[in-house]
């Protein structure tokens, strides 16, 4: 294949955009789809990606692929933002568009008074392309981000990221290679390396997209070990924009109750009390400004809604509408943050050692039995879950 066949498709328009979907597990829908670039020749035969890619990169050429697809995939996001504002679209963007001066200028030109809102439009980059500790990578992802769009690091675990490099980058979400996805259900060890991944990317407030899923098993292993999305052929194949509206249009569901995102919230929960405990001891028995100012920085979200474990109470809503033991964690959370704060503005003011203690036993109790609505919480579920799986065994078993 000659460079010169790519210039000229290029010009006819021959280049075209397939939307593979990207489901939560939270919901169990699609939320989202990346576009794969596919180049559809006059007489409808489809090339892959992997046939003219390598060689528009090694020329210099993926740059004016870029450029003339920005335009395309803006469009199809807006499409179907008019079906549903929360859908996001992803787009792979090549290393070498980083050293193309005008690539920002045309980013931003591109997106400029067309999407609503523009972290749907997530700008991918793949881990193995490029070294994260560069300069000039962090700088161009870094006006990514300051754009208003939404950028994640694609085949995590593939490539030289470190996991300092993580907290360095704009992320808003990173995606696990698919052979280290495809691993996890078939060793002990696999999988508890993939489990310890997702709860770092769980700490550093990062979504995680496992990619690759092919089968159910490996679904479900995903929704067990709390992976927020999925991506894979178990749901569907890349398709034309037009067929994944007619999929998006019969609402298929995959639903398995996210117990793999529960248990996260747990760590959070107690991750949380241990910190708010720590700092405030530290700030209670230390008067230096500087090292006050520093402990306080470490302290995690102090806003109820706005912590991890409230956007995972928010996010899990819609599958508890009317359970008590749901509305009853969503009081005793609240009242957890409000002792939180007056731990720590106690510490702050010195007060008597005696009712610092008081608020830390309180505190600790309140933990306790939050920790006992959670566990309650699951519990009811699990029943739901596995009496709902004998009804469905039983359906298929009837039909057979």
């Amino acid at each position: 294949m000659k460079i010169s066949t790519i210039a000229k498709a290029l010009v006819n328009d021959e280049f075209i955009f397939y939307y593979q979907p990207i489901i939560s597990l939270f919901s169990g829908k699609i939320c989202g789809a990346e576009s794969l670039i596919r180049w559809r020749q006059p007489d409808g035969t489809l090339i892959s990606p992997s046939e003219f890619i390598p060689l528009a990169e090694e020329k210099g050429f993926i740059t004016e692929i870029t450029h003339h697809m920005l335009p395309k995939v803006v469009q199809g996001l807006e499409t179907l933002n008019q079906i549903d504002d929360s859908l996001f679209v992803s787009l792979n963007v090549s290393p070498n568009d980083f050293s193309d001066r005008e690539f920002l200028d045309t980013l931003q030109s591109t997106i400029s008074g067309k999407l609503q809102k523009r972290e749907n439009l997530f700008i991918e980059i793949t881990e193995t392309s490029f070294l994260p500790s560069d300069p000039h990578t962090q700088k161009v992802l870094h006006e990514i981000a300051e754009q208003g769009l939404s950028v994640v690091l694609n085949d995590f675990t593939a490539g030289y990221t470190t996991f300092s490099t993580l907290t360095q980058l704009p992320l808003k979400a990173i995606k696990i290679a698919m052979e280290v996805t495809q691993r996890a259900p078939t060793s002990r060890m696999d999988f508890r390396l993939f489990r310890h991944l997702v709860s770092m990317a769980n700490q550093l407030h990062l979504s995680i997209i496992a990619e690759g899923v092919e089968n159910y098993e490996t679904h479900s292993l995903m929704a067990a070990v709390g992976c927020t999305h999925t991506q894979g052929f178990y749901y569907a194949r890349p398709m034309p924009l037009g067929h994944f509206i007619e999929l998006l249009n019969k609402t298929p569901d995959w639903l398995e109750y996210p117990f793999g995102l529960e248990y996260l919230a747990q760590f959070d929960h107690i991750d949380f009390r241990r910190d708010v405990i720590r700092t405030s001891l530290m700030i209670y028995r230390n008067q230096e400004k500087e090292l006050r100012e520093r402990a306080l920085a470490r302290l995690p979200e102090l806003n109820h809604e706005k912590c991890r474990f409230g956007i995972w109470y928010k996010k899990i809503e819609p599958l508890n509408k009317g359970n008590k033991s749901y509305l009853q964690l969503g009081i005793e959370h609240k009242e957890f943050h409000d002792i939180a704060n007056l731990l720590l503005e106690k510490s702050l003011a010195h007060a008597n050692w005696a009712e610092i203690e008081r608020i830390i036993v309180a505190f600790s109790n309140k933990s306790k039995f939050m920790m006992n609505l959670i566990q309650d919480l699951e519990i009811e579920k699990l029943k739901d879950y596995y009496a709902s799986s004998q009804k469905r065994a039983n359906k298929a078993s009837r039909q057979n």
